[in-house]
């Protein structure tokens, strides 16, 4: 359910020699009782792009939303360097020039972790964690992750998954091949297999993912977890939502893993619901989401 708020305001701001591309709206309750933290949605991917138009609007009559595509994604600069720190400081320059003290990230799929390696790196600007869809903080749940995905797809895509890996490798490659190889791979993240297809093809956004940024951005997160980040993450001491879907393809028990290592933390199970909650389960979503804020900024539930 959309609310009254203004439209968004887009605006490209430079970032350390890239243009991010940022998007602001809301207007923040007066009942919450002076300037409320504002809500950052951070994407995944990596190498992604941001699409949180209908999250934004369940909730930003509460608070102000600022939404942004990472640097090298979507309508951003594609400049280097792919890696967690400089996301971290990517996001830490932009909270200095949105002059918001404090924040509650949202961060959906990849953009938990990023959520909570903010979180780990300025915790005096962290006033609550969303995570949504997240995978904590292990290597644990890709090989499950892989097979579930793979068993969901029928004899025909995984073919066709195949030959399309073949002509990447090959170099033979152009936007509308781009599209079909992301929407076969996206399509098993949806609990709803009626229609899975044609919902994973319509979040493609030209120019399509920067694979250079996945892999990077990947391997570094793989990287620090080997170096021990997991145990970090027991020192955020600000409330965490975990949301996930019971169809999502990655298991659940990734995220519990890490609601056990976080001190304030709550974890919000969705039925009949995959990898975008609030694609798949709408109002459920508005209604977490809602009951979380009112909590964090002592306002009256709706």
């Amino acid at each position: 359910m959309p609310t009254d708020s203004p439209p968004p305001t887009e605006a490209m701001v430079d970032v350390d020699g890239a243009r991010i591309w940022t998007s602001q709206q809301g207007t923040p309750s007066p009942a919450a009782g002076g300037q409320p933290p504002a809500m950052v949605m951070i994407h995944g991917g990596p190498g992604l792009w941001e699409d949180f138009g209908p999250l934004a609007e369940m909730v930003d009559d509460l608070v102000e939303v600022y939404r942004y595509d990472q640097r090298g994604s979507g309508r951003s600069d594609r400049v280097g360097p792919y890696d967690i720190a400089t996301a971290v400081a990517d996001l830490e320059a932009l909270r200095k020039q949105w002059w918001q003290p404090k924040l509650i990230l949202v961060g959906h799929s990849f953009g938990a972790a990023l959520a909570l390696a903010y979180a780990v790196e300025h915790p005096e600007h962290v006033a609550a964690l969303i995570l949504i869809s997240g995978t904590g903080v292990d290597l644990e749940w890709k090989d499950e992750h892989k097979a579930e995905a793979a068993a969901r797809r029928s004899p025909d895509d995984r073919n066709r998954l195949a030959e399309l890996h073949i002509q990447r490798a090959a170099g033979v490659w152009n936007e509308e091949i781009d599209r079909e190889f992301c929407a076969l791979n996206w399509a098993t993240d949806f609990a709803d297999r009626k229609h899975d297809l044609d919902r994973a093809a319509a979040l493609y956004r030209a120019p399509g993912p920067n694979y250079e940024m996945n892999s990077a951005m990947t391997a570094d997160w793989a990287r620090m977890l080997l170096d021990g980040f997991a145990d970090r993450v027991s020192g955020i001491a600000a409330p965490v939502l975990l949301m996930n879907g019971v169809g999502d393809p990655r298991p659940l028990s990734a995220t519990a893993r890490l609601a056990l290592r976080l001190p304030n933390a709550e974890l919000a199970i969705l039925d009949d619901c995959g990898h975008f909650p609030w694609l798949e389960q709408p109002e459920v979503t508005r209604l977490t989401l809602r009951e979380f804020l009112s909590d964090l900024l002592d306002e009256p539930e709706d």
